[in-house]
C-alpha cells in the first residue's frame, strides 16, 4: 500500500508536467472508472493453459474511442496467433486495465497487471507520461513493458525492462526538418506546438533539425500553447500574416482535428503553404474529427493504411475483414497488434512462458517483420527502423515515401 500511495505522489507531481506522447489523443483530466477490466478475453486461472499478457488502454473516458481503436488490434494479433498454435503450446490470453483518460488512473491499471504473477509482459500505454509515471513500479516488478508512446524521455531513462515499438521522437524530428527544406524547399517555416514535455522536445528536436540544414528558427517563429488551449485562431491569424512559406504543427490527435479546422476557416489551406504536422495528424481521430480540413496536410508518421510491406498489407487486409465497419486502419490498432507480436516473439525466443527475466532478455534477439515494419534490437531499446512521409487525400493518409532510417 505505501508503494501504491508513493506512486501516486509521484504521478500526480507529474502530471503537470508530462501529457501525451507524440501522435495520440489528448491525456487530459476525465471521469475516474475501475482500473481493471477483461475485455474481448476471460480471466482464467494458472490451470487454463493459457499464457497471459496485460493491456493498459482507455476502455472508458475521454480517450476511450484510442482505447477501442487500439484493443481492435490487440484481439486481432491475439487470435491470429492463437489460430497459428498459440505460443509454446499455450493460447495466449489479453487481461485489459482501464487507464480511463488520466495519469493516475494509468499508473494504477499498469500497477494492477503488474501485480498479477500470471502476466508474462504487458504492453503500455500509448501516452509517453503515463509510461514514464509507471515506470519506476515496471522496473521494481521486472516485467517487460512496450511503451507505445513514442518520447525520447522514455528511452533516456534507460529503464532495463521498458521498450518502444515506435520510432522515437528525435527520428521524426530530424526527418520532418528535412522534408520541409529538402523536398518542399520551404526555409522559413512557422512552428506551432503544444508545450507538454513531449511536444516541447519534439519541438527543441526539430529546431535542431532545422539549425543544421542551415534555416534558423527565430522566436518570431514559434507559437506555442498550452494543451487545453482550443482556440488557435490568434495563432493561425499570426502564422497567415507573418510571410512564413510553410506551417509546421505538432500536438495531441483531438487538438490536431481543430487546429486543421481552424486553419481551413481562416483560410490557411495547403494551396497557400505547405501544412505539415507530426504523426498526429495522419491519424484516425485527427481526420475523422476535423471532417475534410485535413486533407492536405503532410505528416512525418509510424503508419499508413497497408503499410509498406507485405506485413502491413496482411494486416490491413485481416483488420478490415474483422472490424468491416472501418474504413482503414490507424496508429492505435496497428502498434499494439504488433506490440503483442513482439511480446509473443519474445516468450518464443526464451522458450519459457512463465520466466519474466528470461522474457524480457530474449527482447535483445528479436529480428522479424511486424506490420509496422521491421523490428530489431537497438540500444536505445525502441525496435522500430523506418517511418513514413505522408499525406491526407479524400481523408486518409497517403505514402509519399517510405524512410529506412538505420
Amino acid at each position: 500500500m505505501k508503494q501504491l500511495l508513493a506512486l501516486l505522489t509521484a504521478a500526480m507531481l507529474l502530471l503537470a508536467a508530462l501529457s501525451g506522447c507524440a501522435g495520440n489523443g489528448n491525456a487530459g483530466d476525465g471521469d475516474s472508472g475501475a482500473a481493471g477490466s477483461n475485455a474481448g478475453s476471460t480471466d482464467a486461472g494458472t490451470d487454463s493453459g493459457t499464457v497471459k499478457i496485460g493491456l493498459v488502454t482507455a476502455i472508458t473516458g475521454s480517450s476511450s474511442y484510442i482505447g477501442e481503436l487500439g484493443l481492435e488490434g490487440a484481439n486481432l494479433a491475439v487470435e491470429e496467433i492463437n489460430a497459428a498454435g498459440g505460443v509454446n503450446g499455450q493460447q495466449l490470453e489479453l487481461v485489459v486495465a482501464d487507464e480511463v483518460d488520466n495519469v493516475e488512473m494509468s499508473v494504477l491499471a499498469t500497477q494492477e497487471l503488474l501485480a498479477n504473477d500470471e502476466i508474462m509482459g504487458i504492453v503500455g500505454s500509448v501516452f509517453s507520461a503515463y509510461c514514464l509515471t509507471a515506470m519506476p513500479a515496471v522496473e521494481e516488478a521486472g516485467v517487460p513493458f512496450l511503451c507505445l508512446g513514442s518520447s525520447s524521455a522514455v528511452s533516456a531513462e534507460k529503464n532495463p525492462y521498458t521498450w518502444q515499438v515506435r520510432p522515437l521522437d528525435s527520428v521524426q524530428g530530424q526527418i520532418l526538418a528535412d522534408f520541409v527544406v529538402n523536398e518542399l524547399g520551404c526555409t522559413n517555416p512557422a512552428i506551432m506546438y503544444s508545450t507538454t514535455s513531449t511536444y516541447a522536445a519534439l519541438f527543441n528536436n526539430t529546431r535542431t533539425a532545422f539549425e543544421e540544414l542551415g534555416v534558423t528558427i527565430p522566436e518570431s517563429s514559434v507559437f506555442a500553447f498550452p494543451e487545453d488551449e482550443s482556440n488557435y485562431s490568434p495563432y493561425i491569424s499570426q502564422v497567415l500574416d507573418g510571410g512564413f512559406d510553410c506551417l509546421v504543427a505538432m500536438t495531441n490527435q483531438a487538438p490536431a482535428a481543430l487546429v486543421c479546422q481552424q486553419a481551413a476557416a481562416a483560410g490557411l489551406t495547403s494551396e497557400v503553404m505547405p501544412l505539415v504536422g507530426c504523426t498526429s495528424y495522419a491519424a484516425d481521430l485527427c481526420i475523422s474529427n476535423a471532417g475534410g480540413t485535413a486533407d492536405g496536410w503532410y505528416s512525418v508518421s509510424d503508419w499508413a493504411p497497408g503499410g509498406n510491406s507485405e506485413a502491413g498489407a496482411a494486416f490491413e487486409e485481416a483488420y478490415l475483414e474483422a472490424y468491416p465497419e472501418r474504413e482503414s486502419s490507424d496508429l492505435n490498432s496497428v502498434s499494439i497488434y504488433d506490440a503483442v507480436y513482439i511480446l509473443a516473439e519474445a516468450m518464443k525466443l526464451a522458450g519459457t512462458n512463465t520466466d519474466r527475466e528470461a522474457i524480457n532478455t530474449a527482447m535483445q534477439e528479436l529480428d522479424f517483420d511486424g506490420a509496422m515494419g521491421h523490428f530489431s534490437y537497438h540500444d536505445d531499446h525502441s525496435f522500430a527502423s523506418s517511418l513514413f512521409v505522408t499525406q491526407n487525400v479524400d481523408n486518409k493518409p497517403s505514402v509519399i515515401t517510405a524512410i529506412t532510417y538505420r
